[in-house]
């Protein structure tokens, strides 16, 4: 990735240290490249820690990609609605495991941040995990949407910003609108981010 595009990477020292766990990497969402560049540039080599991701679950009813997808520690979410076990099973992993996570659920077909689901919310509630605000852009450029094999030769930027201070919330009690409001600061400290690499959030 790094050879055949030009990979511009930004706050490295925010990148979880090897061997840390209970990290929630939460990024905006462009391209099916997103969470393979984020686990390029920040998982360690030989890591002693699981960096995992959820997928929809459409993708794991085809054999071999379901092979490839739970090698790389990726596991199958029902997207469009609050999928209770995924979330818990979020709670679970989080101790022993960094999680690349997409609050948005889903691409941005403009560039645009959407709103943040308030499922992330709730895993952030209840598995209170350092959480780790990142903005990619130009992925969208090597994969559009509709297509299979990759372009070469463009452009990424990849932004590691400093953990979110959620602690103000913890105090309060469980809700659904707590966990909108605790996504949607996430959502913020993502768009900060987005905005100062050229994204239009």
């Amino acid at each position: 990735m790094r050879v055949l595009n030009r990979v511009t990477i930004v706050g490295r020292e925010h990148i979880p240290k090897r061997g840390a766990s209970n990290i929630l990497i939460c990024s905006n969402h462009l391209s099916a490249l997103d969470p393979f560049l984020i686990g390029i540039i920040g998982m360690p080599k030989f890591s002693p820690v699981w960096w995992r991701a959820p997928a929809k679950e459409e993708l794991f009813d085809r054999p071999v990609v379901n092979t490839v997808l739970r090698t790389w520690g990726a596991f199958p979410v029902k997207r469009g609605q609050r999928d209770f076990a995924s979330i818990e099973r979020m709670v679970q992993l989080l101790p022993s495991s960094v999680i690349v996570i997409f609050p948005e659920g889903t691409w941005s077909e403009t560039g645009q941040l959407l709103r943040g689901r308030s499922g992330v919310g709730m895993v952030i509630y209840e598995a209170r995990p350092t959480v780790i605000p990142v903005a990619i852009t130009g992925a969208d450029r090597i994969l559009p949407r509709g297509h299979t094999l990759p372009r070469i030769g463009r452009r990424i930027t990849i932004a590691f910003g400093p953990p979110v201070d959620l602690t103000r919330f913890y105090a309060e009690p469980d809700s659904p609108e707590l966990s909108q409001r605790i996504v949607d600061e996430v959502m913020r400290a993502i768009g900060d981010l987005y905005r100062s690499i050229g994204g239009a959030s």
